[in-house]
């Protein structure tokens, strides 16, 4: 077994995959806590709230520059552009770990999604309720 089949190469992807996807996660949450306290206007709480969003924020960061790392590194072993596509990657991998990356990298984009949603939600309330605290 050459290193290019080697489980270790996916298993690297598939963990910076699972990592993304659980820091982005614990970030739906936070923003999930936040709307509800921007509902309540509770502004104590929700500066404590973006604190911890901040520091997830980097959290987030740090994984998706982990993730994109690791698949450029993937990509390189494997002779493809720094720009090629996830499924160009995943299928050069041991067949048997096709679904499981191809996944994972649907997941990552999903969330991604959600939370772009969810920052724009959290960017409008706040605006909306600071506006209306103001005299």
């Amino acid at each position: 077994m050459d290193q290019l089949d080697s489980p270790l190469s996916w298993e690297h992807l598939a963990t910076a995959l699972r990592d993304e996807l659980q820091e982005k996660g614990g970030l739906v949450r936070l923003l999930t806590q936040q709307t509800e306290v921007l509902s309540r206007r509770d502004w104590a709480e929700n500066l404590r709230l973006e604190e911890l969003i901040k520091n997830q924020v980097a959290a987030v960061v740090r994984c998706r520059q982990t993730r994109e790392t690791v698949f450029a590194q993937a990509a390189q072993n494997f002779a493809l552009p720094e720009k090629a596509l996830s499924q160009e990657v995943v299928t050069r991998f041991p067949e048997y770990v096709h679904p499981l990356l191809e996944a994972l990298f649907w997941e990552v984009e999903r969330l991604s999604g959600r939370l772009d949603d969810r920052l724009r939600q959290n960017h409008t309330l706040k605006e909306r309720f600071l506006a209306a605290a103001v005299p």
